[in-house]
């Protein structure tokens, strides 16, 4: 695997992990801040329409505090102002001052006197069932509870439920305009909380709510908040209205969950950016990498292998950077001089390896091996060319006899001295003359014909002869001669090197057996 899958394999999944990391913290931590401000800005609207409510309860009480600590009113419930109902309470009073009821008590607790608002046909009626169920709901709180009616700090108001209907009351005693006593008896004044009401309601506080009565007064009920997510797209929120710890009515409502489609938005804006910013975080650390590391790393495994291949360690990494990576490419062209160096000494001493192989010890002149490689390269050539080759076999005549008498040492000598002599015969650079065994010789001619084998094979005989190497025990001369046997052939299908050679050896022999320093051909 390439080290750029490797790289990429390793951060596909940290891109992963971040996102997960991110998504976990957003909806996990974020997310439920969103909604925690959401239930705290439910509250507070709710908390407005509480506020609202007992708003209409002090505007209605600080209402029946001034018919209540007025002399007129002290006057009329003593029986002494006999115009205060013609003049204050008409159907008018009641519509302007926004109340549905109104309730006078003697100092004796006795209704004195009662109206109750009509508001469709804009008139006082006489409902004597409401009246009593007021009256019987009054007594039955005095019954159970010490209410002080008659003190100028008489202050009751609140919520109360009556035929399971709730209305806002207020309790006020009646006193001088000086707001001195004795009270002479106390006003209940009260208003209907119904849909028109609510509905003013929610106009001024922009939070719709509704109101259920409490039916059931055996139940145990909290003051506490309740809320409830009804769904993605509206909250609940309620809670029970209590007057004097006695529960009246549910008051529930309703909020569009902006804050939470919102924070879903955020976390989501948020979700999306960690992406984005981790893909380009990715890309920008890919070209980085790719830039800085994977691109000079794969240039010198490119340098690398086309010098294993070529093995041509002249070849430099060119990586000049002041990084790790440019230190090692510099290390690199450093091994690399040291590799050259050794490799031009390595060849330079392989070529003298091969030139000694290659070379005949003694003589200096090309050996059998070189002969046999040599050979068969110029058979093929000439087959290709089609062109004469030739081929001279020379041997020293009576050479045993001549290191018998004169030793090995001039017996070496003389041999160096044939050599010589053979290779200054031939002047073509494809002519070659070696050492074939002891004190034979051969000569290779590539493109010569037998008569110019002839030739040279007589030069070689005259130049011998010319030498004058003193041989006291040959039977041919006085001096050293060499026998030469000569053949030729155009290279083809139907004849070989080896025939060649033979053919060469054979004439040689016959050049022997005519009494040595001669020369024979064969075509």
């Amino acid at each position: 695997m390439s080290l750029s899958k490797k790289i990429l394999y390793i951060l596909l999944p940290l891109l992963a992990a971040l996102v997960a990391v991110s998504f976990f913290a957003q909806w996990q931590y974020v997310f439920p801040v969103f909604k925690q401000l959401e239930r705290k800005d439910a509250i507070t609207n709710f908390e407005r329409v509480i506020a609202r409510f007992n708003e209409d309860i002090v505007d209605l009480d600080l209402h029946n505090k001034d018919w209540g600590a007025w002399d007129e009113t002290y006057a009329f419930i003593q029986g002494k102002n006999p115009d205060y109902i013609e003049g204050n309470l008409g159907a008018e009073s009641f519509r302007n001052g926004q109340f549905d009821f109104l309730f006078y008590f003697d100092e004796a607790k006795y209704l004195y006197w009662h109206g109750i608002y009509d508001s469709e046909s804009h008139s006082l009626v006489n409902d004597g069932s409401f009246a009593q169920l007021v009256v019987d709901r009054l007594q039955a709180k005095i019954s159970t509870v010490e209410l002080d009616l008659f003190s100028i700090d008489t202050h009751y108001m609140g919520f109360v439920l009556i035929d399971n209907k709730p209305i806002v009351y207020s309790i006020r005693p009646i006193l001088t305009s000086r707001e001195k006593g004795p009270s002479k008896g106390f006003i209940l004044r009260g208003r209907y909380i119904d849909p028109n009401l609510i509905s003013d309601f929610i106009k001024q506080t922009r939070v719709r709510f509704e109101i259920s009565p409490v039916e059931d007064w055996s139940k145990k009920y909290s003051d506490k908040f309740t809320i409830t997510e009804i769904d993605d797209e509206t909250l609940e929120v309620a809670r029970y209205v209590f007057s004097y710890d006695v529960p009246v009515m549910l008051v529930t409502s309703f909020f569009p969950r902006d804050i939470t489609q919102q924070g879903k938005l955020a976390v989501q804006s948020a979700l999306f950016a960690s992406i984005l910013l981790g893909f380009l975080l990715l890309f920008a650390l890919w070209i980085t990498l790719r830039k800085v590391v994977l691109g000079p790393v794969t240039h010198l495994t490119h340098k690398a292998t086309a010098i294993t291949n070529t093995k041509d360690y002249t070849k430099r990494t060119q990586v000049e950077t002041s990084d790790e990576i440019g230190e090692l490419s510099r290390q690199l062209n450093k091994m690399l001089d040291v590799i050259e160096s050794r490799e031009a000494s390595l060849e330079e001493v392989l070529h003298r390896l091969k030139e000694l192989s290659m070379t005949d010890s003694l003589t200096q002149i090309s050996n059998r091996l070189k002969f046999d490689s040599v050979s068969q390269m110029e058979w093929r050539r000439m087959q290709r060319e089609t062109q004469p080759i030739s081929m001279i076999m020379c041997d020293v005549d009576y050479f045993k006899q001549y290191n018998d008498h004169y030793g090995h040492v001039d017996g070496d000598e003389c041999l160096v001295k044939i050599a010589k002599t053979l290779s200054d015969s031939v002047a073509r650079p494809a002519d070659l003359v070696a050492r074939y065994g002891g004190e034979e010789f051969v000569i290779l001619l590539p493109s010569t014909d037998l008569d110019g084998a002839i030739h040279l094979a007589q030069t070689v005989l005259d130049k011998v002869a010319a030498m004058q190497l003193p041989h006291e025990n040959s039977d041919v001369a006085p001096h050293v001669t060499v026998s030469l046997g000569i053949a030729s052939v155009v290279p083809n299908e139907d004849n070989s090197l080896r025939q060649l050679i033979t053919d060469a050896d054979n004439a040689l022999y016959q050049a022997k057996q005519n009494g040595r320093n001669t020369l024979v051909a064969r075509p």
